[in-house]
Formats: structure tokens, C-alpha cells, sequence
């Protein structure tokens, strides 16, 4: 079976890249893994969006575990234009705050 979605933890769990579909297969394949991260992270944690494609509920639940997990609200690094227009229409883009990828990158 192919995975169209990964997310990868670096930075001691402080840094989720997420690449590809992120959608409800990927969230029963990674979130005990970002929990885990979030947990032992201790600081907060930075989501870089620049390489997704598509996200849906699943993918809403990996960022909400990222909010849940410090009082300081995530960093969502690169965010394309459809996630920021899923986080707005589902009311949860002020659970974030939100950085460019850098030159010519997404938001």
C-alpha cells in the first residue's frame, strides 16, 4: 500500500514536518508519535505545512494535538493557501500563529 502522507519529527519533537496527504491514514499512523513528541518536547512546537497537498480532519486533529500540548500556541511554518483556508472556516486558526517558508514559499 502506498502512503500519500508523512509527517516527520526532528528536533527533539519540537519540529513536525508534515509532507504529501495528510489525512485520516496518516493521522492512525502517527499520532500516538506526536503526542509522544509534544510530551517531551518542552518547548514549542514549530509545524512545517510547506509540502502538503491536502489535509482534512485527520490532519486538523495532528495540529490541534500540537496546540494541546503547550500553553504557547504552535508555529505553523509555510502554510499553502488551502490549509489556511481550512483553518479559518473551521475557527481554529487562532490556536496558531503562522510564518512564512521562507523566499516564494507558501505563507
Amino acid at each position: 500500500m502506498t502512503q500519500h502522507g508523512d509527517v516527520r519529527i526532528e528536533d527533539d519533537g519540537a519540529l513536525w514536518v508534515m509532507s504529501g496527504e495528510i489525512d485520516a491514514a496518516v493521522q492512525a499512523r502517527v499520532e500516538d508519535a506526536l503526542q509522544d513528541a509534544a510530551t517531551s518536547a518542552g518547548r514549542r512546537i514549530v509545524v512545517d505545512l510547506s509540502q502538503v497537498t491536502f489535509m482534512d480532519s485527520g490532519g486538523l486533529r495532528l495540529l490541534y494535538r500540537a496546540a494541546s500540548a503547550s500553553d504557547e500556541p504552535p508555529l505553523l511554518r509555510g502554510v499553502p493557501d488551502h490549509i489556511d483556508d481550512l483553518l479559518q472556516l473551521t475557527g481554529v486558526a487562532p490556536l496558531f500563529e503562522s510564518a512564512p517558508a521562507g523566499p516564494g514559499g507558501a505563507r
